[in-house]
């Protein structure tokens, strides 16, 4: 979830929250006061860095001759003053650590100044295969402008022959491929073809203006005709049959499914009569047709689902085809659905448990029985459900890891890249440390992953000791995976809500497994992923300043505005937690027209015909997440079920 940039920028705040850190004990290589001791002379280092204080900093670099992360903050200061006076101190660092993170940050970053300033030729001294489209463009600009043109034409039409915009770096290279007459009409009209595959039409008008042939012109006009006005368009097209054609009517059968669904079925039916469609495109946009119908509940839905070839249903079939029962209350339905499924079905727990409510709802209450007796023993959003409907307690035992000490450190003299990210930790360098632990656990056998989880979470590291105990396949160790760092925290603001602390803990767990500093790619932010305009909303109602984006990655701050709009929420939905949930994760509106739809079903059919997938996991993961997290307060006692109120409304 987290956009990992956004917080490397971003560490020349260095939150006070954080300072704790360097206090915790630790039992390998150095003695505890020593650590404490190089943590704060590493901080004041690369404070003097950032506030361009380098005598300082190069005062202090002496007293850090033995600390692990030591060369982050070589890379820190060269990457603070690159300049061409440098260019061999730089090339002397890339080449003593050539193998490691910094040296692959650093390259990264000395690449684009040198690029900037136009120094092709260190530039290709200094480069080495990039992933970056950006670094890439440099490179064959470097070649043009260097005259090593071997190769620069193909590299070039690669890099063209995408379906989306490409940086700006790679403009001086499409200008050398219409200077050199190579940037043909085919060429632009495969990119057409590519971006229209995407829905990317911005490009494809921008590229359309560009055509000389009369034909690709004519052809770009009907497919872009067909993408403003499908239903018009097809019902003018009069073109001879063509996979060009035949590509252009079912991107418009596909958009025109989404606005007039029978109107989209009754046109595929007549265009089969003209068009010559290959099997396998039959098959596909019938599925899509199939879908779409169950995603509008349309009456006809489950007769095209039950129409496709058995070859072709996946999980999301499966799913529609449950949800279509599942609105209709038809049990036969999903009882034949449910048995005709491989016992190796990866949602193995959902389908035995609808399996078992299809055979009570049937009169066969022993078989039934038999299922939700199997499936209680799980702790798992299902097997709490058959828990439930057995009348026990749901299974919440765990089995805590056990790895001696000798064991732990022997890890960590083995792996220096696990000693590294915790200093970073440390320090308050999370995104370094992120990524220094990442490159290590692709190296780990299940067992050291174990230990690493172990690790991490005496550290406090709870995000990566969620991560990695998840990698090694264990899921016993309910302190590592559930634990509950900002108690106060959030007791205190859950209480000052009147909502449930293992609700809020639940929520927290689900957005960012106790990651700080998360940031989503929609720009969610911190433990519970606010987006700025919802956090400044409610941090104005509560008299809260924030001075910025950071402000609402502070956990304090993070988890008062958190809780306030859970408790908005649960206002909203009449205190109905279910829906507050979802309407957590997928928006209020949303919500309401869901209500709308199914507003008197059971609360687990009703989060079954959640449409979106994303989100139906979402809500049963936070929803089966509160009892666990209960029981780690409350030990023997216990647990309430999990808060899946029924849904009241007028009606019902």
């Amino acid at each position: 979830m987290t956009i990992i940039h956004f917080y490397i920028k971003k560490i020349n705040r260095l939150c006070l929250w954080s300072l704790c850190l360097l206090f915790i004990p630790i039992s390998f290589g150095y003695a505890s006061d020593d650590w404490l001791q190089q943590r704060w002379h590493f901080k004041e280092a690369h404070q003097a860095i950032l506030t361009k204080n380098f005598d300082t900093f190069k005062q202090l670099l002496t007293k850090l001759t033995d600390y692990p992360i030591t060369p982050y903050l070589q890379y820190l200061y060269l990457k603070n003053t690159f300049n061409p006076e440098n260019k061999q101190t730089i090339a002397d660092f890339l080449n003593q650590y050539q193998t490691s993170l910094i040296s692959s940050l650093l390259r990264t970053e000395w690449l684009t100044y040198l690029a900037q300033q136009h120094d092709w030729e260190t530039f290709l001294t200094a480069y080495q295969p990039q992933k970056s489209t950006v670094l890439q463009c440099y490179l064959w600009q470097a070649r043009i402008n260097t005259k090593q043109l071997n190769g620069v034409v193909d590299a070039v039409k690669k890099l063209w022959l995408v379906g989306q915009s490409q940086p700006q770096a790679c403009d001086p290279l499409f200008n050398y491929l219409v200077d050199e007459g190579s940037l043909t009409d085919e060429l632009r009209w495969q990119r057409i073809h590519l971006a229209m595959a995407k829905g990317n039409n911005g490009l494809v008008n921008y590229l359309a203006k560009t055509l000389t042939s009369d034909t690709y012109k004519k052809w770009v006009s009907r497919w872009q005709a067909m993408h403003n006005d499908p239903a018009t368009t097809i019902k003018n097209f009069d073109y001879s049959d063509s996979p060009l054609a035949q590509e252009i009517l079912l991107y418009g059968l596909k958009k025109l499914a989404n606005q007039e669904l029978d109107k989209a079925y009754q046109t595929w039916s007549e265009l089969q009569k003209k068009y010559a469609f290959k099997s396998s495109a039959k098959a596909e946009f019938s599925r899509y047709l199939a879908l779409s119908g169950a995603q509008q509940n349309h009456p006809q839905a489950g007769v095209w689902l039950a129409a496709i070839d058995k070859h072709f249903a996946d999980k999301t079939l499966n799913q529609a085809r449950l949800q279509i029962a599942l609105v209709h209350q038809d049990w036969s339905a999903v009882l034949k659905l449910t048995q005709a499924l491989p016992k190796s079905e990866p949602s193995e727990y959902q389908w035995q448990y609808w399996q078992a409510r299809a055979l009570e709802q049937n009169g066969e209450t022993e078989s039934a029985e038999k299922l939700f007796q199997d499936l209680s023993q799980h702790r798992h959003y299902y097997g709490f459900l058959a828990a439930e409907r057995l009348g026990k307690p749901y299974n919440l035992q765990s089995q805590s890891l056990a790895v001696e000490q000798p064991l732990q450190d022997r890890l960590l003299a083995q792996k220096s890249g696990l000693l590294r990210a915790r200093e970073l930790y440390f320090v308050g360098l999370a995104a370094y440390a992120r990524e220094e632990w990442q490159a290590v656990l692709s190296t780990l056998n299940t067992e050291e992953l174990k230990t690493a989880a172990v690790l991490a979470h005496q550290w406090g590291w709870h995000d990566r000791a969620i991560a990695t105990i998840a990698k090694a396949n264990y899921d016993d160790d309910l302190k590592i995976r559930f634990p509950l760092p900002f108690y106060d925290t959030v007791l205190t603001h859950a209480q000052n809500q009147n909502i449930e602390f293992e609700w809020v803990y639940g929520i927290i767990r689900q957005e960012s497994a106790f990651q700080t500093d998360a940031v989503s790619s929609a720009g969610a932010l911190g433990l519970m992923q606010l987006m700025p305009a919802t956090a400044q909303e409610i941090a104005n109602q509560q008299q809260i300043e924030l001075k910025n984006d950071e402000d609402i990655l502070a956990p304090d701050i993070n988890i008062q505005l958190g809780t306030r709009y859970l408790k908005t929420l649960l206002d909203r939905f009449n205190n109905n937690h279910l829906l507050a949930t979802v309407a957590y994760n997928a928006g209020p509106t949303r919500v309401k027209r869901w209500l709308e739809q199914y507003r008197c079903f059971p609360p687990d059919i009703w989060v079954e015909l959640i449409p979106f997938n994303q989100t139906r996991d979402y809500v049963q993961r936070v929803l089966s997440y509160t009892p666990i997290f209960e029981s780690q307060m409350v030990k023997h006692q216990k647990v309430k079920p999990m808060l899946l109120e029924p849904i009241q409304g007028d009606g019902c």
